[in-house]
């Protein structure tokens, strides 16, 4: 089984095939690396560079004094930007996760 590379491995990777000047197949095939675990560590270090800190942003429950059918169907969620989505009320877990993670 092969050690997992950690993200600072895996920016000295990048750095040692740029500093080669290898194209990334060749250098992957020299290194005997997985060209897909190369794009992977690649796209890894590029999100970690663009990343912004994390900041919770508080939800909160109203109750509105409108009653519609549509209200015993869906839930909303209003972001503080002012974006609105209707999400169906038995949606699963990971769906309504992902929206909030996406916006």
């Amino acid at each position: 089984m092969r050690r997992r590379r950690t993200l600072e491995e895996a920016a000295e990777m990048i750095e040692h095939r740029r500093s080669r000047g290898l194209t990334i197949r060749a250098f992957c095939e020299a290194e005997n690396i997985n060209v897909t675990t190369y794009y992977y560590w690649h796209q890894r270090l590029k999100l970690k560079g663009s990343e912004e800190p994390s900041v919770l942003v508080p939800i909160s429950i109203e109750k509105t004094g409108r009653r519609c059918e549509a209200d015993k169907e869906n839930f909303e969620l209003t972001y503080p930007n002012g974006v609105r989505i209707s999400v169906p009320r038995y949606s699963e877990l990971n769906l309504i996760r992902e929206l909030i993670l996406i916006l």
